[in-house]
């Protein structure tokens, strides 16, 4: 044993407290040589610095505000198309791998994804492949395009109701309209009753600024800390309402929510009747099934059942039945009528096709119109859906270039950085519906054009709520473009472009969103 004398003689000459910190430095040591030597990944391009610690991500996500999405689009312009982004992700840029990665192959998230909106049984946050193809089965035909049609006279109502009220209240006053809380109200209206069978008349409440609807809008500002500190909205939902609404206060009415969404799904749950309590409260003219009564009446076992994993389910459902698709339809109403040749282009399209403002065209007409698709298109292209990247982790090595990421390792590509390849989307950063009439190829291949658009993802882990929004987008703008006549008011673009990235997209702090007068 006499090797060990010298170890043992420096553990008599210095404290506990000492050798504890000589340790830890050991560790990080030994930490950093593994991360930028060792790693599977180590070969990889991208600063060395982010290679070794979060705390670059950290920094520029929450401290800076969501940028890190427009830094890792700066790393690409110096390092190439395939660098590193953190110890342990690669990120890639290039439009022709992204059916890759986000293909119909089953593949893992990161387990961090769980709980990153405070809601871990649902489909959205199932990181496990296989737990999430189930999941995703039980509500697939419920949001399938049948069901959509059969639902889409009751979008039309919706935004009926809302063009009465824009043409009643607002028309030839000076009464200034905010289009962000006018669709946020119209999809939040549509979003509940579709999954409830309840409606909620968001449309009814003055001005649109119905507490619920702004604690969502106010929700994605904590976004970047929920990621890093996930355990923050269950820890903030166990305080006592009293401390809870003094931590934050914005909070308060989707707390509120969730929990009256808890007590549905208990009365759903104890009747055990298909959920007819919700059916009995719908409007007559337009009722149908609920989220709950398709779930509990799927293949899906009882421990997929209970009370917690539907509330979850529920929520992740509303909360991204609201956002992107107001925010497209904002995108669009801006654009459109900030260019007076595309809002004629436009309008006489409407016109020629429903000459009596009477008509309610069908779902199936209007998306034979070509410029409303165009603009439609061109909307979705500036509103990315989910802004922040989406990394998936494969069971098998997979090739790109001369590198083969290893399995298990994570590898994403990010929508803002698709649609702004100016290879495939020329003047990406300019309006231009015209991109997308007589069938264009991209980037010089023979693939449509279309298939590089990604605001609703692709693959098995793609948008659930695809069909209803392209609904809700069709039958809202070409409504509100044929019935209401409005002009902006004191709005710049800085009001709809991406200033930060908070797992979806913030527009530059201090804008007033998209205000219009009706004339």
């Amino acid at each position: 044993m006499a090797f060990m004398e010298p170890f043992i003689g420096v553990l008599q000459r210095h404290s506990p407290l000492t050798l504890l910190v000589l340790a830890f430095l050991a560790y990080i040591f030994g930490l950093v040589v593994y991360r930028l030597y060792l790693s599977p990944i180590a070969k990889f391009p991208g600063p060395r610095f982010t290679a070794i610690t979060n705390l670059c991500q950290f920094y520029h996500d929450v401290i800076r505000g969501g940028q890190f999405t427009f830094v890792i689009q700066q790393w690409h312009e110096k390092y190439g198309p395939i660098i590193r982004i953190n110890p342990s992700e690669i990120h890639i840029s290039d439009p022709e791998f992204y059916d890759t990665v986000y293909s119909n192959v089953p593949v893992n998230k990161e387990e961090s994804f769980r709980y990153r909106l405070g809601n871990p049984g649902s489909m959205h946050s199932t990181p496990e492949k296989d737990l999430h193809h189930k999941r995703k089965a039980s509500l697939t035909s419920y949001f399938s395009r049948r069901r959509v049609l059969q639902f889409s006279p009751y979008i039309q109502n919706c935004v009926n109701k809302l063009c009465r009220r824009l043409n009643t209240e607002y028309k030839g006053t000076s009464k200034v309209l905010s289009l962000d809380d006018a669709f946020a109200a119209y999809t939040a209206d549509i979003i509940t009753y579709y999954a409830f069978a309840r409606s909620y008349d968001f449309l009814d409440y003055s001005d649109s600024t119905e507490p619920f609807i702004r604690a969502i809008e106010k929700l994605s500002d904590s976004m970047q800390i929920f990621s890093y500190f996930p355990w923050l909205i269950p820890f903030i939902e166990s305080l006592p309402r009293s401390v809870s609404t003094a931590l934050k206060p914005s909070l308060v009415p989707f707390i509120q929510y969730r929990e009256e969404i808890k007590t549905q799904i208990r009365k759903t749950i104890n009747s055990n009747d298909d959920n007819k309590d919700l059916e009995r409260e719908a409007d007559e003219n337009f009722r149908h099934d609920t989220v709950f009564g398709e779930i509990l009446n799927s293949n899906l076992p009882p421990e997929e059942l209970t009370l917690s994993r539907l509330q979850d389910e529920a929520v992740i459902i509303v909360t991204a039945g609201i956002g992107p698709t107001k925010t497209t339809m904002t995108i669009a109403c801006f654009h459109v009528l900030n260019n007076q040749s595309i809002y004629q282009q436009l309008y006489q399209e409407l016109v020629d096709a429903f000459p009596d403002p009477a008509m309610q065209p069908t779902l199936p007409e209007l998306e034979k119109l070509p410029y409303l698709a165009a603009v439609i298109q061109e909307s979705l292209r500036f509103s990315y859906g989910a802004s922040q990247r989406l990394p998936r982790i494969f069971d098998s090595a997979i090739a790109y270039g001369s590198y083969t990421i290893p399995p298990g390792v994570p590898v994403s590509l990010t929508c803002y950085n698709q649609h702004h390849d100016e290879r495939y989307f020329p003047c990406s950063h300019t309006f231009d519906p015209d991109r997308w009439l007589s069938n264009p190829k991209g980037g010089g291949t023979e693939k449509p054009l279309s298939s590089y658009l990604v605001s609703f993802c692709k693959g098995t882990r793609s948008c659930l709520g695809i069909n209803l929004a392209h609904a809700e987008l069709y039958i809202g703008l070409a409504t509100i473009f044929r019935h209401v006549n409005m002009k902006l008011f004191e709005t710049e673009r800085d009001a709809v472009d991406m200033a930060a990235d908070h797992m979806v997209q913030v527009p530059k702090a201090g804008t007033q969103g998209v205000r219009v007068l009706i004339q």
